[in-house]
């Protein structure tokens, strides 16, 4: 089986055409210059593209700057297969803990942020209740499996083999997990039955357009 690459062959294409650009100009394209090298529909396609760039650490981009686009060769920095472990609800507790063992996603080792690689498991967020600290509904976060946490972390909680993500807080003889999210339709948990904390969030995958992520298969079918 082919070993999955950092970024998804689409993506790949725009960073390849990006790449020339600056090659043949000596300057960063504009927004519209790229939409029209690419044919992509609309402007917010392509900074969809350069904001997985950025993510990935291909690139980096100033703020206000109409060609502020950086590229960073780095190419060549090294990728973990993340597994993708279990799945895990933003919202009301619904989501079952269940293990899935046939996919991973493939990332930069930079995005571990110095963690055990044996110990970082990919899980994908179910529901909105997160969507103010960067979590949406069908994105991936990266978890470190850890008991070692603290006050306003954000985690993964098993309740009744159920799986959340939400921040914790401990107060008085209670442990509450919150959501983080602006809509009053989501509320907190206050932790009255048998849990377990599960790990720590130490990043997310968003996946703002369909095939933005890639998941792979481990196993050829």
């Amino acid at each position: 089986m082919p070993r999955p690459t950092h970024l998804t062959p689409k993506q790949e294409r725009f960073y390849a055409a990006l790449k020339d650009y600056v090659a043949q100009n000596k300057i960063a394209p504009t927004v519209s210059e790229l939409q029209k090298v690419m044919d992509i529909s609309s402007p917010r396609g392509v900074v969809q593209y350069l904001e997985s760039l950025e993510r990935k650490g291909m690139i980096l981009r100033a703020k206000g700057e109409a060609r502020g686009i950086r590229i960073l060769e780095k190419e060549n920095e090294p990728q973990v297969e993340v597994p993708v472990f279990a799945s895990a609800g933003c919202d009301n507790v619904m989501t079952m803990a269940e293990r899935i063992f046939d996919e991973y996603v493939c990332v930069a080792q930079s995005l571990l942020h110095g963690k055990d690689t044996k110990q970082v498991v990919g899980i994908k967020a179910s529901g909105n209740s997160m969507v103010d600290a960067g979590i949406n509904d069908g994105d991936y976060v990266l978890v470190e499996v850890t008991e070692n946490i603290h006050d306003n972390d954000l985690v993964v909680a098993i309740i009744d083999s159920f799986a959340v993500i939400k921040k914790i807080e401990y107060a008085n003889n209670a442990v509450i997990l919150r959501p983080v999210a602006a809509d009053p339709q989501y509320k907190p948990i206050i932790l009255r039955r048998d849990y377990r904390i599960f790990g720590k969030v130490i990043d997310v995958l968003r996946t703002p357009q369909k095939g933005e992520l890639e998941i792979v298969p481990l196993y050829s079918r």
